[in-house]
């Protein structure tokens, strides 16, 4: 069955297309994308789509969310959280490893795919523990893992404290070619912090997160991965001090690239004001000079990715006294709509530079398909309206996780139609 996705403004960065064109698909694969290809394309008797005044893109990749299966599925589920990201515009996402148990041997990696095979609406990449039970003491089956289809290594939601092991976990990840992803916080620092260590942290009297402890973590990463000759890639950069670490490292050639969220993006600490735990995350919101400085890292090629680290938790987990709020938020359903209103509507980034940071380059450091929609390539599509105002409401959302500092807020631009693998698995808002 052919598929015209036709009319849109068609942006591909990776093959430098940036204006109205037709798109014809064919069972699972793109055959053309060009102007005036309906007519040979009707004939054949293909679905048609109308994407005039939408915005038609390689399918969006979100390297950096949390599943929660196995093990934690009053969260979030395989199902459920692949839905969520249907929903968002997303066509595939990256699973990190702390579930429980945690994704550190082959057959945990094998299960998941399998399972996602099954039930995912989109395509999903496995990311394995670094360390056994993320403990930071023993390197995980880091070879089996890869070779049953682990994208990369992480022990995210740690710091692996251990410098020997880092660097030792570094260099057996190279020799796959593989990146390894830093959650870059020296916890000696923040110890038990809630939120940025700031002049809103003292106004609230609430023991705060200082943006050192990321900033000395990311330096002792870049160093010895620099030392490894091996790929670093830094999660959810938050503070300015890192991104100009990282700036220096890439100058220098090191192998490094970074990822920051919508959320750092778009808002401070401030946010923090009433004790909403929807805004308490790690690492936590920031103030505006390192909002500021994460802007500015995306713009000039600092920071390569956006990533929504997409955490979602039962509601008892966050019905409570800001201190012991558990840290996170869900974040793919909001993921490009607030993007597209703190950064395209205000004219920091293009739409060729967010297709960059949300599809391209995501493809690129993990290694998978996707970013491009070149001839022959999977039909994994992403349709959206940067001008649709909407207002969120969580109690709608596909994924289980119902906090979001974002509820309420009026956004301006959502995804329209997900296309995964040519068929359609979202269109109109609506989950197929």
């Amino acid at each position: 069955m052919k598929l015209l996705i036709k009319g849109g403004h068609v942006v591909d960065p990776a093959n430098g297309i940036d204006q109205i064109a037709d798109i014809v698909i064919d069972g699972q694969k793109i055959i053309g994308v060009d102007l005036g290809l309906s007519d040979q394309t009707i004939s054949g008797g293909a679905e048609i789509f109308d994407a005039t005044g939408l915005v038609v893109c390689p399918g969006l990749i979100d390297m950096h969310v949390h599943l929660r299966e196995p093990g934690l599925e009053a969260k979030e589920e395989i199902r459920t959280g692949s839905e969520a990201a249907a929903a968002g515009g997303f066509t595939a996402v990256a699973c990190m490893p702390n579930t429980k148990p945690i994704v550190d041997n082959s057959i945990m990696v094998s299960g998941i795919l399998e399972r996602a095979r099954r039930e995912a609406a989109v395509h999903i990449h496995v990311i394995g523990a670094l360390t056994k039970e993320q403990a930071g003491k023993e390197l995980a089956e880091i070879g089996d893992m890869v070779q049953n289809g682990a994208v990369a290594l992480s022990d995210d939601g740690h710091f692996v404290e251990d410098a020997r092991v880092f660097q030792t976990g570094l260099s057996y990840a190279s020799m796959f070619d593989i990146p390894v992803i830093s959650h870059a916080e020296e916890e000696s620092l923040a110890g038990e912090g809630c939120m940025h260590e700031g002049l809103v942290s003292t106004i609230l009297g609430v023991k705060g997160r200082p943006a050192v402890a990321e900033e000395i973590a990311v330096a002792r990463d870049i160093l010895l991965a620099e030392y490894a000759k091996a790929r670093l890639h830094i999660a959810h950069v938050s503070a300015a001090g890192a991104v100009e670490l990282i700036r220096q490292a890439k100058r220098r050639g090191v192998k490094v690239t970074a990822e920051a969220t919508p959320h750092h993006l778009s808002l401070t600490d401030e946010a923090v004001y009433g004790f909403n735990t929807a805004t308490k995350v790690n690492p936590p919101l920031r103030s505006a000079d390192h909002v500021r400085s994460l802007i500015d890292g995306l713009k000039d090629g600092t920071i390569d990715a956006i990533a929504c680290d997409h955490a979602p938790h039962a509601p008892e987990e966050k019905d409570v006294e800001y201190r012991i709020a558990a840290n996170g938020f869900t974040g793919l359903e909001t993921s490009l709509g607030v993007i597209l209103t703190a950064l395209y509507h205000s004219k920091e980034l293009t739409l060729n530079q967010i297709v960059q940071l949300m599809s391209v380059s995501p493809a690129a450091i993990l290694g998978v398909t996707g970013g491009s929609l070149a001839p022959g390539a999977t039909a994994d599509i992403t349709v959206f309206d940067p001008d649709k105002e909407w207002i969120v409401d969580s109690k709608h959302f596909y994924s289980k996780g119902k906090s979001t500092p974002f509820d309420g807020k009026t956004l301006k631009g959502k995804a329209v139609a997900t296309v995964v693998a040519g068929q359609f698995v979202m269109k109109n808002g609506e989950v197929l």
